[in-house]
């Protein structure tokens, strides 16, 4: 099915394929438009020179990965050549809780003690995921079905003007389940359509009304631990 899905893509071109693991790159490299996914290690200007020859044209950062080396690997200034003559974007993971690992295994249904294949859709019931709290009962992790991840939300809707120095063309929006179309809406404000920076603030105040999930942190971004929330 895999291999049918494939060839009528690069048959037809219509949409780009995101790699999210190494294992995929062989298979895809050549056949269609190519997106190097967050959870690839691509660390280095090299890294990414490399990979521009398997056809990539887009490649979302690491997740910890802060936003001066986002500026090295890809520079808006000088920015790597593309497989196809263009020049490579830049995207980062802007919204959202964090994915940090993955598993065949599905930790809801799990956790309510359920097989994975008759769990019923448990999952519903919580659609922002499970949290699970530290011993000093400090939030922690997330799970969601075959993810764990932050407790943390991410959030750089406040870090406009280093991602512009950075030379992010593209945002990720992870959704959540209450106060997404808020979130997409002053992100589009800020970064779209020319509001100031300050609107950043009163638009993440007005968030845990919409039921719009927290903590906030983006201390990734700024070369801090993860779970921090930078507002300099």
């Amino acid at each position: 099915m895999l291999a049918a899905l494939l060839e009528h893509q690069g048959e037809q071109g219509t949409f780009a394929v995101e790699a999210a693991d190494a294992s995929a790159l062989q298979l895809l490299a050549g056949r269609v438009p190519l997106v190097l996914g967050p959870h690839l290690n691509v660390y280095s200007r090299a890294a990414l020179v490399e990979h521009a020859g398997l056809g990539a044209a887009r490649w979302v950062a690491p997740v910890e990965l802060p936003l001066d080396a986002v500026a090295r690997v890809n520079p808006r200034d000088d920015r790597v050549p593309a497989g196809d003559g263009r020049v490579f974007e830049t995207e980062v993971w802007a919204f959202g809780r964090v994915p940090l690992s993955f598993s065949a295994r599905c930790f809801t249904a799990r956790h309510h003690h359920l097989a994975k294949d008759q769990c019923g859709y448990r999952c519903l019931a919580d659609p922002d995921g499970l949290a699970m709290h530290s011993s000093d009962n400090q939030p922690f992790l997330v799970l969601n079905g075959t993810q764990t991840q932050s407790a943390a939300v991410q959030c750089l809707l406040g870090d406009a003007a280093a991602l512009r120095a950075a030379g992010v063309q593209r945002l990720r929006l992870s959704p959540c389940a209450h106060g997404f179309g808020a979130v997409l809406a002053d992100f589009d404000a800020i970064f779209n359509g020319g509001a100031e920076a300050a609107a950043a603030t009163s638009a993440i105040e007005r968030w845990p009304g919409l039921g719009v999930p927290g903590p906030l942190a983006n201390g990734y971004a700024h070369r801090r631990p993860g779970m921090e929330w930078n507002t300099t």
